[in-house]
């Protein structure tokens, strides 16, 4: 007997969430340690954000090639949808 484990993605945003989506939007992308400063939180607390937000498809995250240290963060077409759904009035 063979088991097939299914995978889903949580497509709910928190508020924490959508402050970071929107925060993204302002340019093409941004280092971790960026989201971290402009939002007043720690670079683990960032990071932890960012990636519940890229498991999501929401956002992605690329090594720099000028420096491996550094993580640049990039809204996805997704994460602006996101966005732009919670905007509008219900």
């Amino acid at each position: 007997m063979r088991m097939t484990t299914v995978r889903r993605t949580s497509t709910s945003v928190t508020s924490r969430q959508l402050e970071v989506l929107a925060f993204l939007t302002r340019r093409e992308h941004w280092l971790v340690g960026e989201v971290a400063s402009a939002l007043g939180v720690s670079s683990a607390a960032a990071t932890k954000a960012i990636a519940r937000l890229e498991r999501k498809g929401l956002v992605t995250r690329s090594v720099d090639i000028m420096d491996r240290r550094c993580v640049n963060v990039r809204i996805t077409r997704a994460g602006n949808e996101a966005i732009r759904h919670t905007a509008k009035p219900v």
